[in-house]
């Protein structure tokens, strides 16, 4: 389980083998990366940085963002493989992606990722 004494919950990284993406797809948003983040990817893919960030993010908001693929008024991640029902680029995935559940918002409004997330378990002192 990893914890953050700064939220209410723990997370069981495990759960993530089950769930089948949750955190990847469904309604649309941003998942914000560095151009940093897109090189890392593209050597990993042998890509040239600028072909790959074309291929792959988008500018949102004055930031990069990772495109996102709709199917049926679903949205994807463009790395999440419906198919496995896995991310990608695990490996290499943005800070957004790794830091997740522990995102600011979800500090106090948790009700809705306890709703979405298998991992997320409840301290026993909010329960």
């Amino acid at each position: 389980m990893i914890s953050s004494e700064k939220f209410p919950f723990q997370f069981d990284a495990d759960a993530c083998a089950a769930c089948g993406g949750r955190c990847c797809r469904g309604a649309g948003g941003y998942v914000w990366v560095s151009w940093e983040e897109l090189e890392a990817m593209a050597a990993a893919r042998e890509m040239n940085p600028g072909l790959f960030a074309k291929q792959y993010a988008r500018r949102a908001q004055g930031r990069l963002s990772l495109q996102e693929r709709v199917l049926n008024g679903e949205h994807f991640c463009c790395f999440f493989d419906r198919a496995a029902r896995r991310c990608t680029v695990y490996e290499l995935r943005p800070a957004q992606c790794r830091t997740f559940p522990f995102w600011e918002k979800f500090k106090t409004d948790w009700q809705e990722l306890l709703r979405e997330c298998p991992g997320v378990v409840l301290n026993e002192d909010v329960r």
